[in-house]
């Protein structure tokens, strides 16, 4: 575990650009890594082609919470772009332990032959992607380390020293990100759900203007828009720190007020739409749409009804893809699903 982030810089400046694409934002299990990554020598390897470049089509695709290609519905890139879709979203965890030390690892392992791994799946896993065709967006989370379950709250003690350590990966996360030309970036997805929204508005700022002179893709914001105790049940302001574009979460099949929970409604996400308007934000796109647990087509009107609200077809839309692990995990593959996103591109 890190036990100073000065004392550590250089090895942390090697490790950062391996940070583990794991978990889950809207859910899933912490435990994500596969045998490769949690043991043995780096299993997969792969160069960075010279001639990457970001594609400004609309993405309409698939989110992973799983950060690899090969724990979700979709076992390869190619797949994705075969079902008629053109853009995938991949996990990046950040894992903790409980004393709040940043570790990069279900296990809670460090040591160099872990961090190799990691650097190359994710490298691995995004090359893949854009060899097949795809748009590539990747977006940060906290998992505590050894806990099973969905990703949730950090403990309130350890926020502050977690949030301090993340920050100072940020710019090798920038430069990592931009070498493989990813298109889209969140520093931190959610990070309200994780630390709250008072330490939302420290941090996420922050967040965005270390890795904004490093990454020149689209940067983005994703609130935990239906959080129960996040912006908008206390009547905060959400500062999304300038980012070029706000990415609407709704972690939900659900779109009429009686459906959802009490209190909620589509209102919730004009609070964001609003607070980013004010803030010069005119970029709004769908980032994570759909529930965790599979869904019959009765659900198809108010999924169109979503992605109509938020201009999906042209703004862009990815819908949420469980882990295989996932017990009765929606399964976007071959699925109803899928064909309302492939309609949106034809």
């Amino acid at each position: 575990m890190i036990q100073s982030m000065n004392a550590r810089k250089p090895f942390i400046a090697f490790a950062v650009g391996s940070v583990l694409l794991l978990g889950a934002c809207g859910g899933g299990t912490n435990d994500a890594s596969t045998d490769d990554e949690r043991s043995g020598p780096a299993s997969r390897q792969c160069d960075v082609p010279v001639d990457l470049t970001r594609l400004q089509e609309t993405p309409i695709g698939v989110l992973m919470p799983a950060g690899s290609l090969q724990r979700q519905s979709y076992k390869e890139a190619q797949e994705i772009a075969s079902a008629g879709l053109n853009a995938v979203s991949l996990g990046l965890g950040f894992y903790y332990t409980q004393q709040g030390d940043i570790t990069f690892d279900f296990d809670g392992n460090s040591d160099e032959d872990a961090l190799k791994r990691w650097k190359n799946n994710l490298r691995c896993n995004v090359v893949e992607a854009k060899s097949a065709g795809l748009i590539v967006a990747v977006w940060g989370q906290f998992i505590e380390a050894g806990r099973r379950g969905e990703p949730g709250a950090v403990s309130e003690e350890i926020q502050v020293k977690i949030l301090d350590q993340t920050l100072e990966l940020i710019p090798e996360v920038a430069s990592m990100l931009e070498e493989l030309k990813v298109e889209f970036w969140s520093p931190v997805s959610e990070l309200d759900r994780f630390v709250g929204p008072t330490n939302h508005n420290i941090y996420f700022p922050q967040m965005v203007a270390a890795g904004r002179p490093l990454f020149t893709g689209t940067m983005y914001a994703q609130p935990a828009i239906l959080d129960r105790n996040g912006f908008v049940p206390q009547g905060i302001i959400p500062d999304l720190g300038g980012v070029d574009a706000l990415g609407i979460s709704w972690i939900s099949y659900e779109c009429e007020v009686d459906k959802l929970p009490p209190g909620q409604s589509l209102d919730w996400a004009d609070y964001f739409i609003d607070a980013a308007a004010q803030q010069g934000i005119s970029r709004v796109y769908i980032s994570e749409l759909g529930d965790t647990v599979a869904a019959d087509e009765g659900s198809r009107p108010c999924l169109e009804k979503l992605i109509a609200t938020w201009n999906g077809k042209n703004e862009g839309v990815f819908l949420l893809d469980m882990p295989s692990d996932f017990p009765n995990g929606v399964v976007i593959k071959g699925s109803w699903q899928e064909q309302v996103l492939r309609t949106l591109r034809d």
